[in-house]
């Protein structure tokens, strides 16, 4: 053998440092041989709700009034507008209210809405269409109601008119001063 001629402890030496290098390795091996795994799935969820915004909104101005002139057999007309954003599948509907100055009688159903300049009143009326047959109120009769097929914004025309001068009657052309008339109507969005 190569090794006889060391002494017996020279060689026991060797023997220990070569097991001493060896065997770390070996039980590293094993340890690794030995890592197990366990594994387990957790579950992500999330509950998106029904979602409506008004994106905007465009205010209806009439300009001027001529009741004994322009507008004495013919109707006022203006044009506003709402935009709404929905998401897709959400069912909507938008009401507009009776406004800040209503006349009595005045309803949900059947708004009298009236602009105001000091206590003069000046009735007008807000439309689902152009042709101001629909009202546009603030009740399920009278409210404006959609679908969102996706959640692109959706804009809605309203179709303001203040009735012809020789409609109105006498007690309101008797109050009617020259000047600004105004009002504020609140505008909602339910889904």
């Amino acid at each position: 053998m190569f090794f006889s001629f060391l002494p017996k402890r020279i060689l026991l030496g060797l023997f220990l440092t070569a097991v001493g290098g060896v065997l770390p390795l070996l039980m590293a091996q094993t340890a690794k041989a030995q890592n197990l795994q366990r594994t387990a799935n957790i579950q992500i969820q999330a509950s998106v709700i029904k979602a409506c915004k008004i994106t905007g909104t465009q205010n209806i101005n009439f300009g001027t009034y001529d009741p004994l002139g322009d507008h004495e057999t013919t109707p006022l007309s203006a044009t506003g507008q709402v935009s709404v954003r929905c998401l897709p599948g959400t069912q909507a509907s938008i009401k507009l209210s009776q406004g800040d100055n209503p006349a009595p009688g005045s309803s949900c159903t059947s708004p009298a809405r009236q602009m105001a300049n000091g206590s003069a009143r000046l009735p007008y009326g807000l439309y689902q269409d152009s042709a101001a047959t629909a009202v546009w109120g603030c009740d399920a009769s009278s409210e404006v109601q959609y679908t969102a097929s996706n959640a692109a914004i959706k804009s809605f025309s309203i179709y303001g008119q203040i009735p012809a001068g020789s409609s109105l009657p006498a007690d309101i052309l008797d109050q009617l001063e020259a000047g600004t008339y105004s009002d504020t109507v609140e505008v909602t969005v339910s889904f």
